[in-house]
């Protein structure tokens, strides 16, 4: 339960009283709506307002250099403001600093403004004020930053002390992705994408639109994509009487803008690949309402709240400057492909009702009892487009014409989504002390997510399984397999049309598929969770105790390869702060998570394998048959063994020095995972921190923080497995196939023999499905792994000084990142010839690096006792080195369907110099 609404009216009317406002502003508690901002703040004023005032030298009290329970120095308080009081008893202090920016070097870098909005002019950076007038408990705040400017805030509070409170902000929040994007089309940001300088389907080859767009690039200039996130809205509480209070909130969030997005044009693969900007126009809405008592035995909280999201864009259609390739589709030429459309995030909704109630027993072992009970619902019904806009005349897909059967919503199975799922959570807790040395807690929690969301993929205007994919360019569709003895002679490719998006009827018909994995269905993902949890904390003298906590989870999952989970847990800890060193924390947990039978078709009946008998024709491949190598383990359901140890020690070096020092180690340990993430994924890091605050006047502090990171991957590049073929397979990995039974000379000289198989109409799912050495599928010649290692290295330094006239305060930061990736894998096995290709094979693939630094500066001048003058100088530098973008720049259209327009993130370096005046009253 929230601490009483008294507490904190109390905390913030004295804090006014006083003249000691330091917070931008924290607002996220039970008793605000979703999305309220935690703090107001930006760049400049990153969690509270950047004032920098004096320290108070006489500290926060008698005792020199006080310390925390776990052996830290409390900082200098800063200089509270002066408040003064108006002839009504209202007491009042405020502040403000304004003046202007000077922003110079790489300041259109995404990276440098990629959530803050810094550009030279006048600048007011920040401003609050604060008033109280004790004899009718009444106050007021006000604060904000950034005002004009994108990144700005604004922050008001006004209430009556174990009364009333409100409380209203606005903030905004800029987001660049990319300052490096070519930019070829008009109208971003809306529904309509239209190409600018280029023709859609203008082209007759491939070749031609290649050079087309290549030099129509060399006349775009780059440009940024990025959106503002703008929030605005209010919570406030009322006392009812001295045990109730109501509460509510809204807010509204709005995201306007572009980002970089990935649109494709044919089947499977693609046969066209362009990135585009994505239309953002997000609105959401969130609600709160609640009633909460508290008599201080029992505890009550009962809220509903309410989330609605609206995409003001909906479908966005886009114009394709590609001449494409297609696939599944006959008779329609590509140049007819000249947009695409995508049916973007659907308006949703989002409903919560939650009840908490705890009880205090003083009486019986001084006990305290907790229930949680919470249900929502997540409902979308989306009005469904038509899988093209395209007439596709004189198009054939699979012996069926196209013409007019896919360009309207009528080709759905369903005219809207009608998606929903629900979920409910039940908690119950109880926490005593048997004796005084002895606390106990013990939590049974329960989860579950239901979903009840349906679609099948069959058009009801030809009775065809299977989908359109991008537009009419590509398709994924299921029909009687045509290879001879699979079904009756003269079983036509439209038999299954017949039955008309009658799954039940398809099935009696008995016809073998042509294909296994083709999707029929959405797979409604659902599942029920269950923990229970039993700590103890026993005190083995006056400073230190041991605390025990023991923990199961259970989890029951439909549609995965699990249907069952379970993980036990066991952590201990010890905590001493009687040492008159300092104090010592230390913890070690292990974690053992098991399963039922792990089966790969985790949902068969969402796939066209259930349309019939399982394929024994000579000739027929089945690799779509077999989901995945019998050996893939996913890492969320897998066997894990996991140790995690944690320790800190805090050394109170001398009187005016602490020293802390953080270990963290983590293993994950996989021990049934042949293919996926395998052996052991580890992390560990160190931290060093030092802190020396000698006086008011003076203080430093260092920082130093390394983390390590190892993980394994591995898998098997499929290849295919043909009933009636045999497979041979050479000493070097090579795999060669025929029907004649006679095995061929080996591709390269030296090679030998190995092995050989047959694959039969009965053998094919165990020899196929299960990778070994004669596994013409998953042979385990051609299987790969990969290794990465992260290393990350943050320091950081910081210093404030007073020399009465001016007061300095310089802090700095240095990170940098290095990720080393290693792929193995038989060449031979997998046809790989290029010398480029094979030097990557080990430690050929060069390093991903990231490199940042950050210095502030800051100079006080106080002019008296109402006005200072602040110098600040900002200084940013970022360096990155990433493969992925290596080329794009320079050759943004490698081959003739592919097309990259954001060439990525680049170094950049950026100063910041301000000069402000600030003034108190």
């Amino acid at each position: 339960m929230m601490e009483p609404f008294r507490l904190k009216t109390v905390a913030c009317c004295v804090g006014a009283a006083l003249g000691s406002f330091t917070s931008a502003g924290t607002y996220a508690d039970s008793a605000t709506p979703r999305g309220t901002p935690t703090v107001l703040g930006n760049a400049l004023n990153p969690g509270a307002l950047n004032t920098v005032p004096a320290r108070d030298p006489d500290g926060l009290d008698a005792q020199a250099f006080p310390r925390s329970p776990t052996g830290f120095l409390y900082g200098w308080p800063k200089l509270p403001l002066e408040t003064k009081e108006t002839q009504s008893g209202w007491l009042y202090s405020g502040q403000a600093e304004l003046g202007g920016l000077g922003v110079f070097g790489d300041t259109d870098n995404a990276w440098f403004q990629q959530y803050k909005d810094l550009k030279s002019g006048p600048y007011l950076n920040n401003f609050s004020f604060q008033a109280s007038q004790p004899g009718t408990a009444l106050f007021f705040e006000t604060y904000g930053g950034g005002i004009g400017y994108s990144d700005q805030f604004i922050g008001a509070k006004a209430g009556r002390f174990n009364d009333w409170k409100l409380d209203l902000f606005y903030t905004e929040i800029p987001h660049e992705f990319t300052s490096n994007y070519r930019l070829i089309w008009s109208g971003e940001g809306s529904k309509d994408l239209n190409l600018d300088g280029l023709k859609p389907g203008e082209a007759v080859n491939a070749a031609t639109t290649q050079a087309t767009i290549q030099d129509a690039l060399t006349r775009v200039e780059e440009t940024d994509l990025g959106l503002v996130r703008k929030q605005g809205g209010f919570n406030v509480e009322k006392y009812l009487t001295n045990e109730w209070r109501v509460f509510g909130g809204y807010n509204l969030e709005k995201r306007e803008g572009e980002r970089p997005f990935g649109a494709v044009f044919g089947g499977g693969g693609g046969g066209g690949n362009v990135e585009i900007p994505e239309s953002i126009d997000y609105e959401t809405q969130n609600f709160l309402a609640g009633l909460r008592f508290d008599d201080g035995l029992n505890n009550l909280n009962l809220q509903a709240e309410a989330s609605l999201f609206r995409n003001r864009v909906g479908t966005m259609t886009f114009e394709n400057p590609l001449f494409i390739t297609t696939n599944t589709i006959t008779g329609v030429s590509p140049s007819t492909f000249t947009s695409g459309r995508y049916d973007l995030y659907p308006n949703n909704d989002y409903y919560n009702i939650l009840g908490e109630y705890g009880r205090n027993f003083p009486d019986f072992y001084k006990a305290r009892l907790t229930a949680v009970a919470s249900l929502a619902w997540m409902k979308q019904d989306d009005d469904l487009i038509a899988p093209t806009t395209f007439s596709l005349a004189g198009g054939n897909i699979n012996g069926v014409s196209t013409e007019n059967m896919w360009n309207t919503t009528r080709a759905n199975s369903k005219q809207s989504a009608d998606a929903e799922i629900n979920t409910q959570l039940f908690s119950l807790g109880l926490v005593m002390s048997p004796t005084d040395k002895l606390d106990v807690e013990g939590k049974i929690r329960y989860y579950e997510t239901e979903n009840k969301t349906e679609f099948f993929a069959c058009n009801p205007l030809t009775g065809q399984w299977g989908r359109l994919l991008n537009d009419g360019s590509g398709g994924s569709f299921v029909v009687p397999n045509p290879t001879a003895g699979s079904n009756p002679a003269g079983t036509l490719p439209t038999a299954y049309n017949q039955a008309g998006c009658n799954l039940a009827a398809v099935r009696e018909l008995g016809l073998v598929p042509s294909a296994g994995n083709v999707k029929i269905r959405n797979t409604p993902y659902d599942y029920k969770q269950m923990n229970y949890v039993l700590s103890g904390d026993y005190d083995l003298g006056r400073a230190s105790s041991l605390n025990l906590t023991l923990e199961r989870e259970e989890f029951d999952r439909a549609y995965r390869e699990r249907d069952s989970t379970w993980e036990n847990s066991l952590e201990l800890g010890y905590t001493n702060r009687g040492f008159s060193f300092g104090t010592i924390r230390v913890s070690a947990e292990y974690a053992e998570r098991r399963g039922d039978t792990y089966n790969i078709e985790a949902d068969p009946n969402s796939s066209s394998a259930i349309f019939g008998p399982a394929p024994e024709a000579n000739g027929t491949n089945v690799a779509s048959w077999i989901h995945a190598p019998s050996g893939l383990r996913k890492f969320d359901l897998a066997d894990r063994d996991q140790t995690t140890l944690n320790g800190r020690v805090n050394v109170i070096a001398t009187e005016s020095v602490d020293v802390g020092l953080v270990l963290q180690y983590q293993n994950n340990d996989y021990p049934a995972s042949d293919i996926g993430r395998t052996d052991r994924y580890r992390i560990g890091s160190a931290s060093l921190d030092v802190n020396y605050q000698p006086s008011a006047a003076f203080g430093l502090y260092g920082f130093y923080t390394y983390q390590q990171g190892n993980m394994k991957q591995s898998g098997i590049q499929s290849l295919g497995c043909v009933i009636g073929n045999y497979y041979y397979f050479y000493s070097d990995g090579s795999i060669a196939t025929n029907t004649t039974g006679i095995a061929p000379a080996p591709l390269n000289s030296g090679a030998r023999l190995r092995d050989q198989t047959r694959v039969s109409g009965t053998n094919w799912h165990s020899l196929c499905g299960d990778e070994s050495a004669i596994n013409p599928l998953y042979n385990t010649a051609r299987a790969w792994s990969v290794e990465s290692d992260d290393y990350n290295h943050t320091f950081g330094v910081g210093g404030r000084y007073d020399f009465g006239w001016a007061r300095v305060e310089l802090d700095y930061t240095y990170t940098t990142g290095v990720t080393q990736i290693g792929y193995n894998y038989n060449p031979n096995a997998l046809g790989i010839t290029n010398p480029d290709t094979l030097a990557l094979i080990g430690s050929g693939m060069p390093d991903l690096n990231t490199t940042q630094q950050f210095a502030d500066l800051n100079l006080i001048v106080p002019v008296n006792k109402s006005v200072a003058v602040r110098a600040l100088y900002r200084y940013e530098t970022g360096s990155i080195d990433d493969w992925h973008y290596d080329g794009v720049s320079e050759n943004p259209m490698p081959t003739a369907n592919t097309l990259y327009l954001d060439s990525g993130p680049e170094d950049y370096s950026a100063s910041v110099v301000g000069l402000f005046v600030q003034v108190t009253f």
